[in-house]
């Protein structure tokens, strides 16, 4: 099976919704079906973090928040050595790390090309 990150889309209205809330924040609904995020999107702002847990292998972490092409903004690594604000960019879900023997699935962007 496909490992996703969800949104939430309101049964009521069709909002669209992430992080994924207990009630819709336009109509107040509270029934959600998953919408897997996906596709393109736009990259807002970056940081890498060097503050990280002894357990991780890498030096640093490059994260991201991104405008989605699905009308959601979200977090993830990303997969770019030089990330540039205004890139676009295309999310795949993928292992963001291991903990205790188990795999961590995440939204991980990639730059779009072409």
């Amino acid at each position: 099976m496909a490992k996703t990150v969800d949104a939430a889309r309101c049964k009521s209205c069709g909002k669209l919704m992430y992080p994924i809330h207990f009630y819709c924040l336009a109509c107040k609904g509270r029934e959600f079906e998953p919408v897997p995020i996906e596709g393109d999107g736009t990259l807002l702002t970056w940081t890498r973090s060097y503050a990280l847990p002894l357990d991780y292998a890498q030096l640093f972490l490059t994260l991201g928040i991104i405008q989605m092409d699905q009308g959601i903004r979200v977090t993830g690594q990303l997969d770019i050595a030089d990330p540039k604000t205004g890139m676009r960019v295309r999310a795949h879900v993928g292992k963001v790390r291991e903990t205790m023997g188990k795999d961590i699935h995440g939204l991980i962007f990639q730059p779009v090309r072409g």
